[in-house]
C-alpha cells in the first residue's frame, strides 16, 4: 500500500516543491511547464507498468527504467532550463549519471527502511538491475535529447 501512495504523492510533492526549491536557490522565480508536468506522470505512470521477469523472478525493471531513469533525465532537464545551465555535452552526461545515481541510491535506501520497519515486504536481491534500469533509462532519455534538442518545442 506504501507504494501505490508513494506514486501519487511522489510526484505530486515534486511538482508543487521543484519550483519553489529552484526559487529558494536562485532567488529566481521557476514555471512549471511541460517538462515537468511529463516527468511527474511518467513517475506516476511507471508504477503501473508491467516489468519482464529476470531469472524467473518478478522485477520492477520498468518502474525503475521510466519512473527512475527518464524521470530523473527529464527533471535534469527541467532544472538546466530553469537555470540557464550550458555546458559541454559530456559535462551534461556527467551531471546526468550522477542525479541518476544519486536518486536511484536514494530510492533503494527508501526500500530498505520500508522492509527493515516492516511497513513492507521486498526482496531486496533485484537491487542491481533497479539501478541498471535506472541507468538505462537515463541513457534513453539522454539519446532521445540529443537528437531532438536542435527542433526543441519543449524550450521556454
Amino acid at each position: 500500500m506504501i507504494f501505490v501512495i508513494m506514486s501519487f504523492f511522489v510526484p505530486l510533492l515534486v511538482y508543487l516543491l521543484l519550483p519553489e526549491m529552484i526559487r529558494y536557490v536562485t532567488g529566481k522565480k521557476a514555471k512549471r511547464d511541460l517538462v515537468l508536468a511529463t516527468a511527474c506522470l511518467l513517475y506516476l505512470i511507471s508504477w503501473y507498468l508491467p516489468s519482464p521477469l529476470i531469472d524467473g523472478r518478478n522485477t520492477a525493471f520498468m518502474t525503475h527504467l521510466v519512473g527512475g531513469g527518464i524521470f530523473t533525465g527529464l527533471l535534469w532537464l527541467y532544472v538546466k532550463r530553469q537555470r540557464g545551465w550550458k555546458a559541454s555535452w559530456v559535462v551534461e552526461i556527467l551531471v546526468l549519471f550522477a542525479c541518476v545515481s544519486s536518486l536511484g541510491v536514494a530510492n533503494e535506501l527508501f526500500e530498505l527502511v520500508t522492509v527493515e520497519s516492516g511497513l513492507t515486504r521486498l526482496d531486496g536481491s533485484d537491487t542491481w538491475w533497479d539501478l541498471l534500469a535506472n541507468t538505462l533509462g537515463a541513457s534513453v532519455f539522454w539519446i532521445f535529447y540529443r537528437l531532438t534538442m536542435k527542433n526543441d518545442i519543449t524550450r521556454p
